[in-house]
């Protein structure tokens, strides 16, 4: 077994405990994507050194364990438990797929480095996800912040002039946070969608006024129809109405909350990210959609490496005879 390739997966093994833990460090964008770019290495160098990742794989699998252990409760409950079933069969469908590549890679067909190539890809995916969901499940039960003076709020779709239950806990989650600093400054963000009776926003400021909080403490931000608006707008909401930089809090849900927080840093803003709970109905569809629109903010990083481990399989399958 390859000794740089077993000192990557114990690293990232640490990252996945320390995420599994709650630890503040883990609930941040660049621990993630330090992350994926060290499992990605192994991934090369295991093809390189025509050799099976199973270091990887037994820290992936960990890694899953890690998530059923935190989130053992998921098993008590039917919406739940059917969630953890649709997941399944999605993830189930991708390793066959991978595998049928593997497979068709030692082939001798013209076209077999495409298949493994393909098949590395699904691989990385793989990873790639575990450690996404992972992070996201560290920032839903992260600690609250000892110092913030602002609390910014992301819209979801309402079908009526209320809150729904997944905008709901997001808010429940930041009236949380204002009890610790009653003085906060809420921003709440979201348009008015073309099938939207009122503003997301303009709904979010009546639940939380319904909740005790003074309307002067809160600043509307309602021309947003998207995650990266929702943060542009913010930034100029933030530079005309303070004097200051503010200590911002986002929240959002669980599995949303590290594309604001990308977005976040296209923008100046630094923030804090605090996840909340997401109804079960959908959630591997939004989970997955996420993911994806997470890796494509990371595109430079993603074409590189597609193109490098193209450039690995390729010379992997010029040794192979000589083997």
């Amino acid at each position: 077994m390859n000794m740089l390739s077993l000192f990557l997966c114990i690293l990232i093994l640490i990252t996945f405990i320390s995420m599994f833990l709650n630890f503040n460090f883990s609930t941040h964008l660049a621990s993630y994507i330090s992350q994926v770019i060290v499992g990605y290495a192994v991934i090369i160098l295991h093809i390189g050194h025509h050799t099976f990742p199973i270091d990887l794989i037994a820290t992936m699998l960990i890694g899953v364990i890690l998530l059923h252990v935190k989130h053992k409760h998921l098993f008590q409950h039917r919406n739940s438990v059917l969630f953890l079933k649709r997941l399944y069969l999605i993830g189930f469908r991708l390793i066959v797929f991978m595998l049928a590549c593997y497979y068709i890679s030692f082939i001798p067909i013209a076209l077999n480095v495409i298949f493994l190539w393909v098949s590395a890809i699904a691989f990385s995916s793989i990873f790639t996800f575990i450690g996404y969901a992972l992070c996201s499940s560290a920032f839903l039960n992260i600690k609250a912040p000892r110092e913030f003076d602002t609390i910014l709020v992301l819209g979801a779709g309402i079908f009526t002039e209320q809150v729904t239950p997944m905008l709901a806990c997001r808010l429940d989650k930041a009236l949380r946070l204002f009890e610790i600093n009653p003085e906060a400054i809420f921003i709440v963000s979201g348009g008015q969608g073309p099938d939207e009776p009122i503003s997301e926003a303009r709904a979010m400021q009546r639940y939380l006024i319904h909740h005790g909080v003074n309307p002067r403490n809160i600043l509307l931000e309602d021309k947003s129809t998207s995650t990266l608006e929702n943060i542009m707008y913010t930034a100029q909401i933030i530079q005309d109405s303070f004097s200051y930089k503010p200590k911002i809090v986002c929240v959002t849900s669980q599995f949303h909350i590290m594309r604001a927080l990308r977005f976040g840093e296209k923008f100046n803003l630094k923030l804090t990210g605090v996840g909340s709970h997401t109804p079960y109905h959908f959630f591997e569809i939004a989970l997955i959609r996420d993911f994806l629109a997470l890796m494509y903010q990371y595109k430079m990083m993603l074409t590189i490496y597609f193109a490098t481990l193209f450039f690995i399989c390729i010379i992997a399958f010029w040794h192979i005879p000589q083997l």
